[in-house]
């Protein structure tokens, strides 16, 4: 069985490392303090926090994911499906119904997953002020069994046209939910900057900030070796030192080079350099049809700084250099291509460099050219 898993939250002999940050996590959980978490995706967010609350003993996980959220009819619902899928006790549901009877809910069980699901009048959209009774129900969670509410890609919310209206309604609820800890993660650093760390913001100084890195190489490589050893695979510092500069030294995209190495070979072997460029081409032909999409989107002049980033990096993208590489002479034009590649998710700034957001991508575009 391949040990390698990505794309989900890991816990458990699955996890690796980061025995300070859970210490400190779990110090917060307990006390209640709300905090503020950032880092990349993939980073680890999600199972650094699922694994501090699993060692938290009696305190329940309520996760809501806030990834591309448009409306708070939608941010609304989407906190009220959390709160059914951990709450399966008729007395909350009851609650739930009769609090927002207007919306004529209807919970019941999915006849495939056998999982509780909760539907609303699709004619009915909930405004900004329904967000107090919506977060009411969490209190009501609460009084039941102790949670931690996780809010995933929380600068998300800044999407919304009415995001402040949002964000000043939630902070005056949850600022008198002082036994409830809310844990609030991001991916886009400047965001959640803006959310929690601008005074004019309603969220200003609400949470306590905490970063999310790579782990260390020595930490992280030795997890990862005696990993493939179980599957009777050896695998040495050079071809791993090689997996981390390829995947970006990002735990998730590592996993899934190692996953995509485990399946390319067999056990009693070595795994040397040369079943890199195997386990890549593994890789390419599951997302073939995603990397196609996204070059789709480009346009030539697009497409041509994108492979300069892929090749040379993303430090110094109006430099004179740069654009001659990539045969260009005009800097805005760059500056307006790279923006439209960030707004496709294609690229991200962090540090003044613009990066790949999925580093096998990076590999693709390289690969194929043009």
């Amino acid at each position: 069985m391949n040990p390698f898993k990505y794309g989900k939250i890991v816990s458990g002999k699955d996890f690796c490392g980061r025995e300070p940050l859970l210490k400190q996590i779990i110090g917060y959980i307990k006390s209640s303090q709300n905090i503020a978490i950032k880092g990349e995706r993939r980073i680890g967010k999600s199972s650094t926090i699922y694994e501090a609350v699993q060692r938290c003993k009696g305190i329940q996980y309520l996760y809501v994911d806030l990834l591309g959220i448009k409306s708070i009819d939608a941010l609304c619902k989407r906190i009220l499906r959390a709160i059914v899928v951990l709450e399966q006790k008729a007395g909350l549901f009851d609650k739930i119904i009769k609090t927002l009877s207007y919306l004529r809910p209807s919970i019941s069980l999915d006849p495939i997953t056998l999982m509780p699901t909760i539907t609303f009048d699709a004619s009915v959209e909930l405004k900004a002020n329904s967000l107090p009774e919506v977060l009411s129900l969490i209190e009501s969670l609460h009084k039941k069994n102790r949670i931690v509410v996780v809010l995933d890609e929380f600068q998300d919310i800044l999407q919304l046209v009415d995001a402040r209206e949002a964000l000043s309604l939630m902070r005056s609820k949850i600022q008198f939910q002082k036994d409830i800890p809310y844990v609030f993660t991001g991916s886009i650093r400047n965001k959640m900057d803006e959310i929690f760390t601008h005074p004019d913001s309603p969220f200003f100084k609400s949470a306590i900030p905490i970063t999310v890195d790579s782990l260390p190489y020595t930490e992280f490589s030795d997890f990862l070796k005696k990993k493939f050893l179980t599957g009777k695979r050896r695998i040495n510092d050079d071809v791993l030192k090689k997996v981390f500069e390829i995947a970006h030294d990002i735990p998730g995209d590592i996993q899934q080079l190692c996953e995509a190495l485990w399946t390319v070979t067999s056990s009693n072997s070595v795994i040397g350099t040369d079943r890199l460029k195997d386990a890549l081409e593994l890789i390419f032909a599951r997302e073939q049809k995603s990397y196609e999409n996204d070059r789709g989107l480009l346009t030539d002049f697009q497409i041509r700084c994108l492979l300069t980033i892929a090749r040379e990096g993303g430090n110094r993208v109006f430099s004179v250099s740069f654009m001659k590489s990539a045969g260009v002479n005009n800097p805005s034009s760059v500056r307006r291509a790279i923006k439209r590649m960030i707004t496709l998710n294609i690229l991200f700034e962090r540090n003044n460099e613009y990066r790949f957001v999925n580093p096998f991508f990076r590999a693709w575009i390289n690969y194929r050219g043009r």
